[in-house]
């Protein structure tokens, strides 16, 4: 099963696709490939910093971060 969606970009986010696409074939694959290689990539395995920013990105988390709380943010002290 395949899935569909729509995606906002600026400018200069979809002209680098753009250009991109000109090697891949069409943005949808240089997108399918960006999420392949960002999946398999182990990004985030060990270092708690991108594990917490992958999970609750800045503005996006359950509850606001900030430097004070930047240590029980990552390492839960």
């Amino acid at each position: 099963m395949t899935h569909r969606t729509q995606l906002y970009l600026d400018d200069a986010q979809y002209r680098w696709l753009q250009r991109e696409a000109a090697r891949a074939g069409s943005i949808a694959q240089v997108v399918r490939d960006l999420i392949d290689a960002a999946r398999t990539s182990g990004l985030g395995a060990d270092d708690p910093l991108i594990e917490l920013l992958l999970r609750h990105p800045p503005a996006q988390g359950e509850s606001p971060t900030s430097v004070t709380t930047l240590d029980d943010d990552l390492y839960r002290r």
